[in-house]
């Protein structure tokens, strides 16, 4: 079991940052395509009351022209606006499969899929992301920090060095996706209150 150490910040325009990171020296490491399958395991128990993902992700790696697969388990937030938190991920070999055993126990799973390129720069681990619907953000890890005040300290520091905002996101791409369906679907509704009856056609007398 690990500690997650991670921000998210959302960006216009992914080529600045990119060109930012290739100046400081930042080695690009690979261009993947990532679907991530978050598991609904209710009525058994709500991951969402409780802060807590089941991750399934079938990614395509350019680097290794093959796909891979992986299971992960991400406990409760520790910090208000940085994303802090236990995770456990572990190998396996056919997502599609294990997909497969989850829906056959009955559960479902909604699916945020991405294109995210990967910068390595000292201990950050630097992730751009599009993501259809959603727009473009970066995800900054850092690795091998001990506490979360010397994650602050070196996440400041880097920020810094790439002129980024310090607005952090801590809610996952799911959560965000969530949103933005539930404020079309208000939006819509709010749409129709508002447009007119239609006039009665027949005429009177």
């Amino acid at each position: 079991m690990s500690i997650e150490y991670e921000v998210k910040i959302q960006v216009e325009d992914l080529r600045d940052v990119e060109e930012k990171l290739r100046k400081l020296g930042a080695v690009f490491e690979d261009e993947v395509f990532e679907s991530d399958f978050y598991i609904d395991l209710r009525p058994y128990k709500d991951l969402k009351a409780s802060d807590e993902a089941l991750r399934v992700r079938i990614s395509y790696s350019s680097r290794l022209s093959r796909y891979v697969s992986e299971l992960t388990y991400k406990g409760p937030k520790l910090t208000p606006n940085m994303k802090v938190r236990k995770e456990i991920t572990v190998g396996v070999d056919d997502g599609k499969k294990l997909l497969q055993i989850f829906k056959e126990l009955g559960f479902s799973y909604y699916v945020i899929k991405k294109k995210r390129r990967i910068y390595r720069y000292g201990p950050y681990k630097i992730f751009l992301d599009e993501v259809p619907n959603l727009g473009r953000f970066i995800e900054i890890e850092v690795e091998g920090v001990s506490s979360v005040e010397q994650f602050v300290n070196l996440m400041k520091r880097f920020v810094g060095l790439l002129k980024l905002s310090e607005e952090f996101i801590s809610k996952s791409y799911l959560e965000l996706f969530m949103e933005r369906l539930k404020l079309m679907q208000s939006d819509i509704e709010a749409k129709a209150l508002e447009e007119p009856a239609p006039e009665d056609s027949r005429s009177g007398g």
